[in-house]
């Protein structure tokens, strides 16, 4: 009896917590705002790696598959900011906050989180369906996620987004990013089979119809 009211007391107490843990945010710093710019660029241009395990024949199809899914991605981050204008950590702070004012309530979800949780989605569910004994592609996608980590992590300690904005972007960033090369492989009919596919280092799906 003891341990069950203990667990219910956890659950209660985690219940609480969990508002304040998603609204965790910091002062806005510029310097860690410009590096998470360049880990998103680094983790968007990861796909352009697959040249190194690619045939020719497949540069139309990857190349056409990852700009539709980035303009998806973009889309839809555009959608939900103006939709639910969410305000930024530094709104209403006079000296901690950046010049420009125009995106305010534009936090959430993160954009940056969003479109490099895609670029690093992507990267390995193609890296899994077309190429799955390259080294080189595995090595590219790991390291991937982590630059999309860091740019998550960045964009809370630079002070742009409360915490629940980039776990929001990038659990929507690697759904997008997932379907993409998903999409492309069943148009193109690469693989009759339903794919065993690892997205992200430790969770497995398996999908089939």
């Amino acid at each position: 009896m003891p341990k069950k009211r203990s667990l219910i007391l956890l659950t209660i107490l985690l219940m609480l917590a969990t508002p304040n843990l998603f609204s965790l945010s910091f002062a806005y710093d510029e310097d860690l705002s410009t590096v998470s710019d360049v880990t998103l660029g680094l983790t968007a241009l990861a796909p352009s790696l697959f040249v190194l395990s690619a045939p020719p024949s497949d540069y139309l199809a990857i190349g056409t598959s990852y700009a539709g899914t980035m303009v998806v991605a973009y889309a839809t981050r555009s959608v939900l900011k103006h939709t639910i204008e969410r305000a930024r950590p530094y709104v209403g702070e006079m000296i901690d906050r950046p010049a420009d004012t125009s995106e305010d309530y534009e936090s959430f979800p993160s954009g940056h989180a969003l479109m490099a949780f895609s670029a690093a989605a992507y990267t390995q569910t193609l890296q899994a369906l077309w190429y799955p004994d390259s080294k080189a592609m595995k090595a590219v996608s790991y390291a991937t996620w982590g630059l999309a980590a860091t740019t998550a992590t960045l964009r809370v300690l630079s002070g742009n987004h409360h915490l629940g904005d980039v776990l929001a972007g990038a659990a929507i960033g690697s759904a997008i990013g997932f379907l993409g090369p998903y999409l492309t492989n069943r148009l193109l009919d690469r693989d009759e089979r339903a794919p065993q596919i690892l997205i992200g280092p430790t969770v497995g799906m398996q999908v089939s119809f």
